[in-house]
C-alpha cells in the first residue's frame, strides 16, 4: 500500500472519469492508489473497471444510489483513512491532473515540514484560464488574486475539492465532510473546519484542469430554470458553513443575501418570483439546519460497504 490514495467521486460521466483516472495513473515521479466512488451511475461507468482499468491500484465502489458529491466524497475519504493511507488526494470526476500535480504537492509537504492540514492545487479551465468556481478564498471576503498564483504557497481559508490534498490525521481530528450537504459548499465547510486547527495552503505549482461545461461560479440570476432546485442546497449550506465564523460569517451572509436579492430584482426577467423564493427558503432552511459531523472511529465501518467490482 502506498502513502497516498486518490479519491474520485463520480456520477454519469464515464468519459471524463476515464481521462481523470489515466491522468492519476500517469503521474511522474509520484504514485498513488485510487478509490473510485460511484453514485450509482447508469452510463456504463462500472464497465470501465472490468474492461479498461484492471490495475491493482484502483478500487471501485458502486454505492447504488446518488449521495451527492458531499456524501460520496465523505464515503471515499473515510474508506481511505480506515485503510491507513497517510494522505488523501480528493477530486471530482471532471478534474484532470497535470502529470506533475502530485509530485508538486509532495514537494510542498516536504518544504512545509508537514505542518499543514490541506494542500490545494490550482484549477484551470479548459481554455487555460483560472477556473472561477475553484478560486480559493484567503479570507471570508477575499479570493486569491492574480499575483498570488506566482507565489510558492498561499495561506487559505477555504479551498475547493478540485484537487484537495488532505492529511489523514487532520480528518481523524476534525471529522469528515458533511454528507448531509449533498452538494455545494461542502468543500468550503470541510476545509475551513480543518483550517481552524491546521494550516491550509494553496500550492500554485500543482495544477489541474477542471473540465466544467462553463467557467462560471454558481449564479442564481444567470442559471437556467432546470437547475434552480440546486440553489436551495447552496444557500442552506452557506448559512450553516459561514455561520460557524460568528459575526464575520453573518456579515458575509447578510451582504450576499442583499446583493443576490437586488441582482434578481434588477436583472431577472422571467423567473423573478421563483428565484426570490428560492433565496429566502435557502436562508430560512440554513438557520434550522443541524447536520452531523461524522468521525472516523477505529476500524468499524459506519457505512455499509458496497461490493467491489
Amino acid at each position: 500500500m502506498k502513502e497516498v490514495c486518490a479519491v474520485v467521486a463520480t456520477y454519469n460521466r464515464r468519459e471524463l472519469l476515464e481521462k481523470c483516472i489515466w491522468a492519476i495513473l500517469n503521474q511522474k515521479n509520484a504514485c498513488c492508489d485510487t478509490i473510485v466512488v460511484d453514485n450509482g451511475s447508469e452510463d456504463g461507468t462500472e464497465q470501465l473497471f472490468s474492461t479498461v482499468f484492471k490495475q491493482d491500484e484502483i478500487k471501485y465502489y458502486n454505492l447504488g444510489e446518488n449521495l451527492g458529491s458531499a456524501g460520496s466524497q465523505a464515503w471515499g475519504i473515510k474508506e481511505a483513512v480506515k485503510c491507513g493511507y497517510k494522505y488523501i488526494w480528493l477530486m471530482d470526476d471532471d478534474v484532470i491532473p497535470y502529470d506533475n500535480s502530485l509530485e508538486e504537492l509532495l514537494k510542498a509537504d516536504d518544504e512545509l515540514g508537514g505542518n499543514w492540514g490541506i494542500l490545494s492545487s490550482v484549477a484551470y479551465w479548459t481554455d487555460g484560464s483560472i477556473c472561477e468556481s475553484n478560486r480559493q478564498k484567503k479570507s471570508l471576503f477575499r479570493f486569491m488574486n492574480k499575483e498570488d498564483y506566482n507565489k510558492r504557497f498561499v495561506k487559505a481559508c477555504m479551498v475547493s475539492a478540485a484537487s484537495m490534498f488532505i492529511k489523514a490525521k487532520a480528518v481523524r481530528d476534525v471529522g469528515l465532510p458533511i454528507a448531509e450537504y449533498f452538494f455545494y459548499t461542502d468543500d468550503y465547510e470541510f476545509s475551513s473546519r480543518i483550517g481552524r486547527k491546521y494550516p491550509v495552503y494553496v500550492v500554485p505549482a500543482s495544477k489541474v484542469t477542471h473540465a466544467m461545461k462553463a467557467n462560471m461560479k454558481a449564479n442564481l440570476v444567470k442559471d437556467t430554470p432546470d437547475r434552480l432546485y440546486r440553489y436551495e442546497h447552496l444557500y442552506r449550506n452557506d448559512v450553516h458553513c459561514y455561520g460557524q465564523f460568528g459575526l464575520k460569517g453573518y456579515a458575509y451572509l447578510s451582504i450576499k443575501f442583499l446583493y443576490t436579492f437586488l441582482m434578481v430584482v434588477l436583472k431577472e426577467k422571467h423567473n423573478k418570483k421563483k428565484k426570490i423564493c428560492i433565496l429566502i427558503k435557502g436562508y430560512h432552511d440554513g438557520f434550522r439546519f443541524r447536520p452531523v459531523v461524522e468521525r472516523v472511529k477505529g476500524e468499524i465501518m459506519d457505512f455499509q460497504k458496497p461490493e467491489i467490482h
